[in-house]
């Protein structure tokens, strides 16, 4: 479940979002041409701008997704047991009489098998299939590119190596946030009709 907050012309609205409505709100910005980003914690934010019927000025609008459990503070142990897993092919199983997941010929020990799906970072379907959650790929883009340096001396760099150059430090934070961006749109056109189902039927 996501909480998720709404900005329009009276004000904030809050409420809840399935994970699978979280991503049709990600899909149907990406078909409107909405910037989004994902964000650390596993959520994303999305704004767009209209023109006020009233006033005639041009208003921001955005729809913030924050995971009821942050997915954040992925170490480097927990990125590489769910990048197996994001390989495909993840059974949750019994194996001497434990529950754990076998990913990519591995076995993920129980206490760690335990933990990710504490931490909700997987999702076990009917038949034991084990799939990433939205929360844990959000997070794990976004930790894929997370600024570095502030561009105050007209330079910054994402993790990913994408450089950005500007005449202001805040010229060089718009090329990085256009570019992180970008890259969330590429990532939610990615999303496969398979997952887009798992999604769906985890409702």
């Amino acid at each position: 479940m996501f909480r998720e907050t709404v900005t329009h012309a009276g004000g904030d609205s809050q409420g809840t979002a399935s994970e699978s409505h979280a991503l049709m709100l990600l899909r149907r910005a990406l078909n409107r041409g909405y910037g989004m980003e994902a964000t650390l914690t596993g959520g994303a934010s999305i704004r767009w701008t209209r023109v006020d019927v009233t006033t005639h000025s041009i208003v921001l609008r955005s729809v913030a997704l924050a995971p009821e459990l942050p997915a954040d503070a992925l170490d480097d142990a927990t990125r590489a047991r769910l990048a197996l897993i994001g390989l495909g092919d993840a059974q949750y199983v019994v194996h001497a009489d434990r529950r754990v997941i076998t990913a990519g010929g591995t076995e993920i020990e129980p206490f760690d098998t335990a933990r990710l799906r504490a931490r909700r970072l997987v999702a076990v379907d009917r038949n034991n299939r084990v799939r990433l959650t939205l929360a844990a790929r959000l997070s794990l883009l976004a930790l894929d590119h997370v600024q570095a340096g502030g561009g105050t001396d007209g330079f910054a760099m994402c993790s990913c190596g994408y450089t950005a150059n500007g005449p202001t430090g805040e010229a060089v934070d718009e090329v990085l946030r256009n570019h992180r961006q970008t890259v969330t749109a590429r990532f939610v056109e990615g999303i496969d009709a398979t997952y887009a189902a798992a999604v769906s039927e985890s409702r």
